[in-house]
């Protein structure tokens, strides 16, 4: 039995080997640092792997939850699940035309959410170039705020939902674009100054065409929160645990969504057309 540099008994074993000169003794103290180094870095490129998907997420009541944005998330990781999944369009805002699309894509979004800006930035126009713009789809953006993106996911939410009520939807996702082109995110809003976030909001409103009086008067109202409640109902019975969660399905003649895939996060735009050309061909 040798002993290490530090005087504890190990264990060493000889290896044969083709010179005449003897053994080779190898000291197996000696190798336990270079492969607890080797497998602290498996672990670590593992967690990234499996973490990469990784982004805001909420528990099942649609109240709470944890963003582990770490910089190189795309999303919820959830994954799919294809094939039976439905939910209604409700009353809620869409581009494209119903009486012509086929397959519908349900958005269940937070306007502070930064995978949600990144959807926005990287994948919405092509969805709506090549998918609305040309009839193939609706897409329906519903209300999903996070409470750590609190209180400016709602706010912007109900800014959002008054113009919707003075403009309809054209104005609605004009507002919608302004409000995802020009947010820090994850939170901040415009400004963390209440009044200059209020200002921001009126402005983008003015910016869009909507009467501002009447807008201010209903945002003070406080007009819309149950219906951001029953968005975050309906996206929660449906599956959707953060955000961005798209559910996409048939579109029926009563305004539901039927035989549909949740895809949960900010996939690229391919696993997008992946799951509506699937669609589109049955």
């Amino acid at each position: 039995m040798a002993k290490n540099s530090k005087g504890v008994a190990v264990k060493t074993v000889e290896t044969p080997v083709k010179k005449e000169t003897g053994t080779m003794v190898i000291d197996m103290d000696k190798l336990l640092v270079p492969f607890s180094v080797l497998i602290a870095g498996l672990m670590v490129s593992l967690a990234i792997v499996f973490s990469f998907k990784g982004g805001a997420v909420v528990n099942n009541n649609g109240n709470t939850g944890t963003d582990t944005n770490t910089g190189t998330d795309t999303g919820t990781d959830t994954g799919t699940n294809a094939g039976n999944v439905k939910v209604t369009i409700d009353d809620d805002p869409y581009l494209g035309d119903k009486k012509k699309a086929k397959v519908a894509i349900v958005e269940f979004s937070d306007y502070e959410c930064p995978f949600c800006q990144r959807h926005y930035n990287d994948t919405h126009s092509d969805l709506v170039k090549n998918y609305v713009d040309t009839g193939k789809a609706i897409l329906v953006f519903r209300d999903f705020p996070l409470s750590f993106h609190e209180p400016r996911a709602s706010e912007e939410a109900l800014a959002a939902q008054c113009v919707f009520s003075l403009g309809g939807n054209e104005k609605y996702f004009e507002y919608h674009d302004l409000i995802f082109e020009n947010t820090i995110s994850n939170g901040e809003g415009f400004s963390s100054d209440d009044a200059k976030q209020l200002s921001q909001m009126e402005a983008y409103a003015k910016q869009v065409g909507v009467d501002t009086k009447k807008w201010k008067e209903c945002y003070d109202s406080e007009k819309f929160p149950q219906e951001i409640k029953d968005d975050i109902a309906d996206g929660s019975a449906a599956g959707v645990t953060g955000t961005p969660g798209f559910i996409i399905g048939k579109l029926d003649d009563k305004g539901n969504v039927v035989d549909g895939t949740l895809l949960a996060g900010a996939y690229p735009y391919d696993d997008f057309k992946n799951v509506l050309d699937k669609l589109l061909s049955e």
